[in-house]
């Protein structure tokens, strides 16, 4: 399937699930995603592109309601996100590779969020948070990884509308 194609699939599965309860909804997203990931080769290479100095995000759709944004993440070995949570509900579908998810609870009185437990997803498989959950991702393994990720935010609200970032010291 092409890229366009693969995209437009994509987008109006998620689409169809914005009017359900929130766990039928993940439910959806999750199933979307893991029909997306599950498919290799549709993505373009151009979305595939490794930055050395942090992880690499690529718009790759734009819901034309501003409903939601669909990204394709590309961490090279080592790469990590900050310590953060979201402002809006949030799924991630692992493309390629392997990637491990911290899990946090929040610390006293503002401090340091707490390690709570942690999971590697390997390629196929998706995860979904309502906008509760405190995470960190990260490529510990020896290869690029890419994770599709779809946050509730118009694509214009990805920088700012998206993640609350914890302290690290």
């Amino acid at each position: 399937m092409s890229a366009a194609a693969e995209i437009t699939r994509l987008a109006g599965h998620i689409a169809g699930t914005l009017q359900l309860t929130p766990e039928a909804m993940g439910r959806g997203i999750r199933a979307a995603l893991g029909e997306a990931t599950a498919s290799k080769g549709w993505l373009p290479p151009e979305r595939r592109r490794a930055s050395h100095e942090n992880y690499a995000r690529h718009l790759i759709y734009a819901d034309p309601e501003d409903r939601f944004s669909i990204l394709a993440i590309v961490w090279d070995r080592g790469q990590a996100s900050p310590i953060h949570s979201h402002h809006c509900w949030c799924a991630v579908g692992v493309y390629q590779g392997m990637l491990t998810e911290t899990y946090y609870r929040a610390g006293a009185d503002g401090e340091r969020p707490v390690e709570s437990g942690s999971a590697r997803h390997a390629a196929g498989e998706s995860t979904f948070d309502a906008g509760t959950g405190i995470h960190r991702i990260a490529n510990y393994s020896g290869v690029l990884a890419v994770s599709l990720h779809v946050y509730g935010v118009a694509a214009d609200r990805i920088s700012t509308g998206v993640n609350y970032l914890y302290p690290t010291a």
